[in-house]
């Protein structure tokens, strides 16, 4: 029900990735990292849209597997990962995992 669902309904797709989220929040997830990149644009893009329409708040950010990889291996965040474009700010966590 991710990304591609999005554009048949919306309303259907934003409620089956807040239920995730949902799940993620209670298991005390900080960080997501998806294989899919349709499955981080969902995510990432469509969480803080989750929040405003249901009146809730996550603390999780969202990262590409290929954005993981660069970061673990020293890249800079913002000129190889590119994490300036992501909707969910990833500062807090790159702070907290002492990066930035």
């Amino acid at each position: 029900m991710g990304f591609s669902h999005l554009h048949l309904n919306k309303n259907t797709s934003l409620q089956v990735t807040k239920t995730k989220l949902d799940s993620l929040q209670r298991a005390g997830v900080e960080l997501m990292i998806h294989m899919c990149p349709n499955c981080h644009i969902q995510y990432d893009r469509y969480q803080s849209v989750i929040e405003k329409e249901y009146g809730v708040e996550y603390d999780m950010v969202h990262m590409n597997i290929a954005q993981f990889v660069a970061l673990s291996m020293g890249a800079d965040p913002y000129k190889v990962c590119g994490f300036q474009t992501h909707s969910v700010p990833l500062e807090g966590f790159l702070e907290k995992a002492g990066i930035i």
